[in-house]
This record gives structure tokens, C-alpha cells and sequence, in this order.
């Protein structure tokens, strides 16, 4: 099996800030860099899942064999949760409170751009938390 590293400059930062224009532009960077032949592609960041469809629309192209990807926000979830002495409880009823960390520090509010993706917007709806303007 060979395996090919293929940097993608800027995106997570691109994704941080819901910035569509530089999100195209890194992905079609690492698009360009992808070999022809790529079956399979690890997302080696959890950004990266957020967008997720535009790399796999980006890279598999005209003409290139149907794409795999692989992400790690799962293993990071489940690593938490080992961390934490708990069980993974997918029944479990969507209830709790929404705790927002900025770098490691506690902020008051759901940052505006996280509610550009459907995954911030399930977290607003699951836990009510203010938004930033």
C-alpha cells in the first residue's frame, strides 16, 4: 500500500472562520497534490470533517475511483469519554448544557461562524446557548 502526505495550508484556520473562499482555495491546493490513483483519504484534522463533502467532491474528481474518507472526531469523542471514566451512550437522550471552550478558556457564547456548519447549528438546537453577532 503506498501512502501519500499531502498538506492542506490554511484550512482548519479557514474553517475556524467560516471563510467559504479560503476553504475552496486550500482544498483545491490539496486537491491539486492528491495523486490520481487515492482510494482513500485520512482527514488529519477534526476541522476537516466539517467539510468533509467539498474535499471529497474536490478530490475525487472526473475520472478517479470512488473516495473513502476517514476522520478522527469519533476517536477524539471516544478518547474523551475514556478520559473521563464514561460510556459512550449513543440512545441516550439529547439533554445537558452547552459549555463553550475558545482556546481552552470558557467563553459565553456559540461563535457566529460555528453556525455556518450543520453540526454547530444541531449543538445550538441541542443546547441553547447564546450566539456571538
Amino acid at each position: 500500500m503506498k501512502v501519500t502526505e499531502v498538506p492542506c495550508w490554511g484550512l482548519a484556520e479557514a474553517v475556524e472562520r467560516a471563510d467559504e473562499k479560503a476553504i475552496d482555495t486550500a482544498v483545491a491546493a490539496a486537491a491539486a497534490l492528491t495523486p490520481d490513483d487515492v482510494t482513500t483519504v485520512v482527514l488529519g484534522c477534526t476541522h476537516y470533517e466539517l467539510v468533509a463533502e467539498r474535499i471529497r467532491a474536490a478530490v475525487q474528481g472526473s475520472g478517479r475511483p470512488p473516495l473513502a474518507l476517514h476522520g478522527s472526531a469519533g476517536a477524539v469523542a471516544a478518547q474523551a469519554l475514556r478520559r473521563l471514566g464514561a460510556q459512550a451512550a449513543p440512545g441516550a437522550p439529547a439533554s445537558g448544557t452547552l459549555t463553550v471552550l475558545l482556546s481552552g478558556r470558557a467563553g459565553e457564547v456559540l461563535p457566529g461562524a460555528a453556525l455556518t456548519y450543520a453540526e454547530g447549528r444541531l449543538l445550538q438546537a441541542l443546547a441553547p446557548a447564546r450566539t456571538a453577532q
